[in-house]
């Protein structure tokens, strides 16, 4: 049997771009394919990588994948699909390939260990022993999550950031925890670490909500729409030199006192003001109520009360039809690979296919199936263009013969 060292990694990773953007993700099925289907007997260079060494280098590469995706997001930017006006995050759950059962016998095996360890710190031998490995092995870095229609299963959180001109995926990730909060200022860094700045704008929904999060994204440059559940501050203007709010009318809401965590600013100069109806006045004075402890969450409150919500009702029309189209089209509901490594492998797979085929469809690499051979499998040497770049635009030729290849054999009837 060949091992994953003995197939040029342009064949295995082309085969198994294909099989994603095709929804052919199971080794065994894109084995099979290699063998049965012409599209992929082509990318394969006739070559038969079997179901292990397709499943090894998919997980031995996890990182250079990260790498790679990069490079797509690099390329798409070349093409002008990336505009960085505004971005949008969101995170789905995603079942691992994990049962509950199992999952919680190893999180009761690993809390009876934790106890047994702590209970022996107090008597450490001279020469302890080696210790024993433990249940979390990589396969445990799962977590209970609630899935959508499935109930609460072990599941990864699959976050994607993407850009509002064309649907590119600028970045992604696999978390283990349950909720989107903390998650907004790591997938901003990623954006710009991946398209070398910062976007202008980024619309998240209220599970992304952090303190922390808000002042950091503000610092990078970037305008936060997030939704906030304050109260009483719609038409109101946050003044930061008086450190304090300001009606239309021009009176200042103080800070009055704290109450559960929030502050109460309040003004007593609303008797008889005709925009006491409009800014919801029902007795002689005004209050608003925010989250205390941050200026950035009083400016992204003054900013959805005065126009942000029209923008950020845009959200989901950039950043969800991603997920739809990889749960309902490409059939993607449950990692395959355990462990995270393994499911950040997929994930990174998955967005890379969807990146190629943004660039594909604006014109990269495209050439007509009934041209000669010569013309179909053209090699890019012009003068600058890196490895990868070349391999990119010969992967999207192969893509289009191979499909072209497809439609003729079937009006051959082959």
């Amino acid at each position: 049997m060949c091992d994953s060292l003995g197939y040029p990694p342009r064949v295995l990773l082309g085969v198994l771009l294909y099989g994603y953007s095709q929804g052919l993700r199971a080794s065994r099925q894109i084995d099979a394919a290699c063998r049965f289907d012409a599209r992929f007997r082509f990318l394969a260079h006739g070559l038969r990588p079997d179901f292990r060494t397709l499943c090894r280098f998919r997980r031995e590469q996890a990182e250079r994948l990260t790498l790679l995706f990069r490079q797509t997001v690099e390329l798409c930017q070349e093409m002008g699909l990336v505009f960085l006006r505004q971005v949008a995050t969101d995170g789905s759950k995603v079942r691992a390939n994990r049962s509950r059962r199992a999952l919680a016998e190893a999180e009761r095996a690993f809390a009876v260990a934790l106890e047994e360890a702590e209970a022996a710190d107090t008597e450490i031998p001279a020469d302890p022993p080696a210790a024993a490995a433990g249940p979390s092995s990589g396969e445990e870095e799962c977590a209970l999550m609630k899935v959508a229609g499935e109930g609460v299963k072990p599941a990864y959180n699959a976050q994607v950031a993407v850009d509002a001109a064309h649907q590119v995926i600028v970045a992604q990730a696999v978390i283990t925890a349950p909720h989107d909060q903390g998650q907004l200022a790591s997938l901003l860094a990623q954006v710009e670490a991946n398209c070398g700045a910062a976007p202008e704008a980024v619309l998240a929904d209220g599970g992304y909500l952090n303190q922390d999060d808000l002042e950091t994204v503000e610092q990078q440059g970037t305008t936060p729409y997030l939704p906030v559940p304050e109260q009483g501050v719609a038409r109101m203007e946050w003044v930061e030199e008086q450190q304090a709010f300001r009606c239309p009318q021009g009176h200042g809401l103080r800070p009055y006192r704290r109450r559960k965590g929030r502050q109460i600013y309040r003004t007593t100069h609303c008797q008889g003001c005709p925009e006491a109806a409009a800014c919801g006045v029902t007795g002689g004075a005004k209050e608003v109520h925010v989250l205390a402890g941050s200026g950035a969450l009083r400016r992204l409150a003054t900013r959805m009360a005065n126009g942000g919500k029209a923008i950020y009702r845009d959200r989901s029309k950039i950043v969800e039809p991603i997920f739809a189209h990889f749960k309902h089209n490409r059939g993607f509901r449950r990692f395959l690979l355990r462990g995270r490594r393994g499911a950040g492998a997929e994930w990174s797979l998955l967005c890379i296919a969807h990146n190629l085929g943004k660039w594909a469809a604006a014109g990269a690499g495209r050439v007509a199936p009934t041209a000669a051979p010569a013309a179909i499998l053209p090699v890019d040497r012009r003068p600058g263009a890196s490895c990868l770049s070349r391999f990119f635009a010969n992967l999207l030729s192969y893509l289009t013969f191979a499909s072209g290849f497809r439609r003729a054999a079937a009006l051959a009837g082959c």
